[in-house]
């Protein structure tokens, strides 16, 4: 038998090690013995391993011959249960193989040529981590006990044959049945769609980074050795284990039951009409809102492939979010404040536009200034400004903002006041993107359906009832409080503790109500995602 890759010889070197036994083997006429892997004891046990006695030549003289002639095979006993046989010097001694027994040897060769019928970088990838696992598990089957199945393989097994609920896509995978039993080729099989199963479970399909450096999502990388211990080691639990690499949501659950509900019964009438054409204004029942357009009608599989997309994106968030939150939904154009799990506070919002998305991004809210200077971007200050004024800086100073050049560069920044682009207040979580919450003077444009106007800043509807919700109750800080700050100064209000905020791009999602709602692709993030998965629409 040969072990291609390093794995093998590494894990059984390192099994002898947690067997106890330290032992030298001479090899090659120039070998010379080595330190044992633990330091000496107190009292020296009676040696595992006879060191073989090698001849050298004397210093300066050549050896006889640059290969010499094959050495009669020596037997070492080690441990009382393992035997190597010292092959010839030339030929190398391969210590992984000596190590194992038959039924170990068997096991890792049915394993070597599983891995080598591997097709595909990605599936390469997966069996090359499964067949380092069971190297480290000196090649003990982990799903099956002599002729039966563990009880964590008929569990894992029944949560596979429902991925399809969780959205995710094991066909291609034989994996076996709960009750037949097929040696190794099921035992792989199982490891396999188990370690595929968790890995898009967790994230792993679509790199999110990919689709647009303005969304900073970073899914955490499963390491497929510890799901399969993990999973294994759940006994008639697994398939519960198996589940839980899907995000723990209540927004991911509920488009997951609605997925389901699809799937076997199609979408009722009235909540296929509530998905197509009903928008979250419709909530307020606010007289200054101007009624959206109803998008296009859309087949079942469209539905169905919006839903798994979104699904799909659910798994880009942290796993933790917040007890107490912060989420803006770009394609919803809407806001909300969430203390204790509960919905405390909605807002609309203004977000940037198709050609300056906001970006999608996860960070903490820190402080709050009102009255706060509008420090003007150098591509709004080149691409806008300049040229609407002629590229006069007296004109612009002119209009209320200050000038400052400093080694050469020209800064422009807004004071503080009504005409502010800012408004009274912003909500600062400083990030990357130097994007942040912010006032507006133009509250008219709230009234719009479709709010995609900004140049990537998120402009929030009555900013200052926001700011008492961030706050929080027992703060201190009434509305009618923050309010009062108002003036021509910056004034800063630090949050008592930092306030996660999760900017979100969802197309679909299941409202307070049950019902389905569907959104516009702002900014083709959906499209991208249901291509990269080979979905319909």
């Amino acid at each position: 038998m040969v072990f291609r890759g390093s794995f093998a010889r590494a894990s059984i070197l390192a099994f002898a090690v947690g067997l106890g036994s330290s032992f030298v083997v001479a090899h090659g006429a120039d070998a010379a013995p080595r330190a044992p892997f633990r330091g000496p004891l107190a009292v020296a046990p009676p040696p595992l391993v006879r060191q073989l006695e090698v001849s050298r030549p004397p210093i300066g003289e050549p050896p006889a011959e640059l290969f010499p002639p094959p050495r009669t095979s020596a037997l070492l006993p080690i441990a009382n249960s393992v035997s190597i046989v010292l092959p010839p010097a030339a030929g190398g001694f391969d210590v992984a193989e000596a190590l194992i027994g038959e039924a170990q040897r068997a096991f890792a060769d049915a394993l070597d040529a599983w891995e080598s019928a591997a097709r595909g970088s990605e599936q390469r990838a997966r069996r090359k981590a499964i067949v380092a696992f069971y190297a480290q598990r000196a090649y003990a089957p982990l799903w099956r006990e002599g002729d039966s199945w563990r009880a964590s393989a008929p569990a894992a097994i029944e949560r596979l044959s429902r991925a399809r609920d969780d959205g995710l896509d094991l066909r291609g995978l034989a994996y076996p049945s709960e009750t037949k039993l097929g040696g190794d080729a099921d035992e792989f099989a199982l490891s396999e769609a188990v370690v595929a199963y968790a890995i898009q479970a967790s994230g792993g399909r679509v790199d999110p980074r990919r689709l647009s450096r303005l969304i900073s999502a970073h899914p955490a990388l499963l390491e497929p050795g510890a799901a399969l211990a993990t999973i294994a080691a759940a006994g008639s639990r697994a398939g519960d284990r198996l589940q839980d690499y899907n995000p723990p949501h209540e927004g991911y659950r509920a488009l997951r039951a609605k997925l389901v509900e699809l799937r076997s019964a199609g979408l009722p009438e009235l909540d296929r009409r509530f998905a197509a054409a009903s928008h979250s204004l419709a909530r307020d029942a606010d007289p200054r809102a101007q009624a959206p357009s109803a998008p296009p009608r859309r087949s079942n599989a469209q539905v169905e492939a919006e839903i798994i997309a979104n699904m799909e994106r659910w798994r880009w968030l942290p796993r933790e979010l917040g007890e107490s939150r912060i989420e803006v939904n770009i394609p919803d154009f809407e806001l909300a404040v969430v203390r204790d799990g509960q919905v405390a506070h909605r807002a609309r919002v203004i977000v940037g536009k198709e050609g300056t998305p906001t970006p999608v991004f996860s960070d903490k809210m820190q402080f709050i200034i009102v009255n706060p200077y509008w420090n003007v971007p150098p591509s709004i200050l080149t691409k806008e400004m300049l040229p609407k004024f002629g590229g006069d800086l007296s004109a612009i100073a002119a209009r209320g903002y200050e000038v400052i050049t400093r080694k050469g560069q020209t800064f422009v920044r807004q004071k503080p006041g009504e005409a502010n682009a800012l408004g009274r207040i912003k909500f600062m979580f400083p990030n990357d993107f130097s994007v942040y919450l912010h006032d507006t003077p133009n509250h008219g444009l709230f009234t719009s359906a479709h709010r995609a106007l900004s140049h990537g800043c998120v402009r929030v509807d009555q900013p200052f009832r926001l700011a008492e919700a961030v706050l929080g109750p027992g703060s201190g800080w009434p509305e009618e409080r923050v309010r009062k700050l108002v003036g021509s100064s910056e004034r800063y209000i630090n949050l008592a503790r930092p306030l996660p905020i999760h900017i979100e791009y969802f197309t679909a999602f299941v409202d307070e109500n049950g019902r389905l709602q569907l959104r516009g692709d702002l900014y083709g993030y959906s499209a991208k995602v249901r291509q990269a998965l080979g979905l319909e629409g």
